[in-house]
């Protein structure tokens, strides 16, 4: 089986995962055939789809109803030459979602964006690629087609659900040591949440920062989740 750093669809995979936060480029309406570019934050659905919460007053949101063709970029947080980090940009349309599919595991990870979908009139979104293009650095540019990046995830609402609420309530400290095998520095002392769970990797929120851990290997069912997670626990 090949690692990340030797597949790079699976690198451009987590990536996707684990940015939370990307460039929405559409077509201006008021600068007709220039793109305008907004900072979103997103978290993927079950068919690895990026799912967003925009307002109906924004400047893309306007784009969007006008034209559906947009862009996304995503990029590796990281200092130092810009022209090192990995990024992925992807193409595609968007399209509204169903808030019943979305929402909940979307303010999983957003708790503070509540507010703005039950009052403020935010809407909820899908954003469908239909081709991606992956930069690992330097030489290492390529199209994917989205079979290479989009992945479902392998585990229904319900099984989700009770894979977070059994580590959240009985592995907290596990939890914790996922989150401080990959930070540098000192963890803080804020409880840290998972929040989502695919074949691929776990999603961590402690406060409002966002923190993807990616497995060891592919899982796919609750039995195979178990032993990772236990497996990863004692590493």
């Amino acid at each position: 089986m090949q690692t990340i750093d030797e597949d790079p669809a699976a690198a451009a995979r987590q990536l996707l995962a684990g940015t939370f936060r990307g460039v929405l480029s559409t077509h201006s309406l008021e600068h007709p055939g220039y793109p305008f570019g907004s900072l979103v934050p997103y978290a993927l659905d079950w068919a690895g789809l990026p799912v967003l919460l925009l307002s109906h007053l924004s400047q893309h949101t306007r784009n969007l109803q006008a034209d559906r063709r947009c862009g996304l970029t995503v990029v590796e947080p990281g200092r130092g030459d810009a022209q090192q980090l990995s990024r992925l940009s992807a193409v595609g349309d968007i399209e509204p979602a169903d808030p019943d599919e979305v929402a909940a595991r979307h303010l999983r990870y957003y708790p503070q964006a509540r507010m703005y979908f039950e009052q403020l009139g935010f809407r909820f979104f899908r954003f469908r690629p239909s081709r991606f293009h992956w930069n690992g650095g330097f030489a290492t540019a390529r199209w994917f087609g989205t079979d290479r990046v989009l992945r479902t995830n392998p585990f229904a609402s319900d099984q989700e659900d009770a894979i977070l609420d059994h580590m959240n309530r009985d592995h907290a400290a596990a939890v914790r040591h996922y989150l401080g095998k990959v930070l540098s520095g000192p963890l803080d002392p804020e409880p840290v949440i998972m929040v989502g769970m695919d074949a691929e990797g776990v999603d961590l929120r402690q406060a409002d920062r966002l923190y993807r851990i990616p497995l060891p290997h592919r899982v796919d069912n609750p039995s195979e989740a178990r032993a990772v997670l236990v497996a990863m626990a004692r590493d």
